[in-house]
């Protein structure tokens, strides 16, 4: 459920030219999300897609304008050289967002968990440890070398969204710092298994919604507790490498790599901007 937060935010802001089909197609994208935990049955599809309405008004008139504004500032202030303090800034932006999106849909979730019946809390220990284990399983079975590689493809891959293709010396910088990276990927799905673990004993509450709203918030905001020391050190270490990184390269773009930035994140303000005018209230009833 917390993908109905983080993906809304993150994503959006990295989905390059698809920004509107994935926006406008938001429904769908979190029902496949609950649908990979959770067989909804009619009532709670309703339930869903009518509070998935709600929600996305709300988004539309309250974030996407200032997911505007940022792109429009971010084009005009990120064409030069980048620091490590931008980098932080940007993530600290858009953690903040998720934040308020988490807190906007909290209630949703509360309201879908404590409906469950109990066959589908009874399947949800397997569909969440298939997640799990889909999450660990790429560095599981591979070596640190391999790891690094792919940290460093994935940072191409985002990079490439929004500057083109990299050149050697980019590349060729990526990998040396790849080096850096410490694979936290087994560490997360057992993060994720304690939490999980205590967030089922929960639905053990959910016929008392007072009770379970409440710690169920408190399970929330206690979650970053469950990462434990390594973990910690690991997510710190990695998202402080990804910030040195991408602020080199960014620092040092060709002419046309530059143009391609600056007009990407433009028309990715633009796109913000017109999704925010297309707000519109859902029906009474709907």
């Amino acid at each position: 459920m917390k993908k109905i937060a983080l993906v809304v935010v993150a994503s959006l802001l990295m989905s390059g030219c698809s920004i509107k089909m994935a926006y406008n197609n938001m429904d769908r994208l979190i029902r496949w999300g609950v649908s990979d935990y959770v067989d909804l049955n009619r009532a709670q599809k309703d339930t869903l897609n009518r509070e998935i309405r709600k929600f996305q008004y709300w988004h539309r008139v309250n974030h996407l304008p200032e997911y505007a504004a940022y792109m429009e500032v971010l084009a005009t202030t990120m064409t030069d050289t980048v620091s490590v303090a931008q980098m932080q800034g940007i993530f600290d932006q858009v953690t903040s967002w998720a934040d308020e999106v988490e807190e906007e849909v909290t209630p949703l979730i509360i309201e879908m968990m404590a409906s469950l019946t109990d066959e589908q809390v009874a399947k949800l220990p397997e569909k969440l440890e298939q997640s799990n284990v889909e999450i660990a399983e790429s560095e599981l079975e591979s070596d640190l070398e391999t790891a690094q590689a792919d940290w460093a493809k994935e940072l191409e891959e985002s990079m490439k969204q929004f500057i083109g293709r990299l050149t050697p010396e980019q590349k060729s910088y990526i990998a040396r710092r790849s080096s850096g990276y410490l694979p936290e990927r087994v560490l997360w799905a057992e993060y994720r298994r304690r939490f999980q673990a205590d967030l089922l004993g929960l639905l053990d509450q959910r016929d008392d919604r007072e009770s379970f709203a409440s710690s169920y918030r408190a399970l929330v905001d206690a979650r970053e507790s469950y990462y434990g020391e390594e973990l910690t050190k690991r997510f710190d270490h990695n998202q402080q490498l990804g910030f040195e990184v991408s602020a080199h390269v960014l620092s040092d773009l060709t002419d046309k790599q530059s143009e391609k930035f600056v007009r990407e994140l433009t028309e990715l303000g633009e796109d913000f901007a017109e999704l925010a005018e297309e707000a519109e209230p859902p029906s009474v009833g709907r």
